[in-house]
């Protein structure tokens, strides 16, 4: 090999070598870019909830006034529109109602924030698509499914405290159960709770007349009622659980059937 072909040899080796090191440098990041312009916040409403994601992960004191308007701002603006949750609110309205039959006032439910699922492929948070909304009325709380406005799930909500100027703390009240003892048996309270959730079964989607009745025993006034379906194989398909005052008062509900269903039981 003459020394000039060997230049252009070595040359040529050269120019392969610097082609293989900027693919091994640049294909990676053409690869992923599709990927990242799809994960990026397209619109102002994803924008700002990446924004107000952002700030909430960054306050350490989840108790302060920054953090607790950030979540409003957020569950606000990821929320259903209010014509929407109208039906829902009517649904605790009716529900309270029922279980407060004495009282003659408007109840006044506020909005507290939605749940959602996972995009496929674990590409984010569908906040398009609720799986679930918040309410809290009267110290109580509601769990309501979006898609249908079904209440699925009532008890004591949450209580809020706070610190008073002279170093004390104050705390929210917890609501007023009827533990007048009128009731003794628990075939009694069946009947209370059953005729409770026949009269308002189309704000709760159960049907009774389907189900197995169990009764789970008493505490402190308090008594632990279930009804439920099950499969061939014994595993639960409904589930409706109550808890019942002995002055015949609900003070809890669950409708288990969503989380069963979910589970893919």
């Amino acid at each position: 090999m003459t020394h000039k072909n060997k230049s252009r040899f070595l040359s040529a080796i050269l120019l392969l070598t610097i082609v293989a090191l900027l693919a091994a440098v640049l294909t990676p990041r053409l690869i992923n870019q599709p990927k990242v312009g799809q994960t990026l916040p397209t619109n102002p409403r994803d924008k700002e909830i990446a924004k107000l994601e952002a700030i909430m992960a960054e306050i350490k004191d989840k108790d302060s006034q920054e953090y607790k308007k950030a979540r409003r701002d957020f569950c606000l603006l990821t929320a259903r529109p209010e014509t929407e949750r109208a039906k829902a609110i009517a649904n605790i309205r009716e529900f309270l109602h029922g279980i407060y039959p004495a009282v003659s006032k408007e109840f006044e439910p506020e909005f507290i924030c939605s749940k959602f699922n996972s995009k496929p492929d674990n590409a984010g948070t569908d906040y398009n698509s609720p799986t679930a909304e918040f309410y809290e009325a009267e110290n109580h709380s509601f769990e309501v499914d979006p898609k249908t406005n079904y209440i699925l799930g009532f008890g004591e909500a949450e209580r809020r405290w706070g610190t008073k100027e002279d170093g004390t703390r104050w705390f929210e009240p917890t609501p007023e159960y009827d533990y007048s003892g009128i009731y003794t048996k628990p075939e009694e309270l069946r009947q209370v709770a059953e005729r409770f959730l026949t009269e308002h079964k189309s704000i709760l989607d159960i049907d009774l007349a389907k189900m197995t009745y169990e009764y789970e025993g008493a505490k402190s006034g308090n008594f632990f009622l279930k009804w439920k379906t099950v499969d061939e194989n014994g595993k639960a398909e409904e589930l409706v659980s109550v808890t019942i005052t002995n002055g015949g008062q609900i003070i809890v509900y669950n409708n288990d059937t969503y989380d069963l269903t979910k589970n893919g039981r």
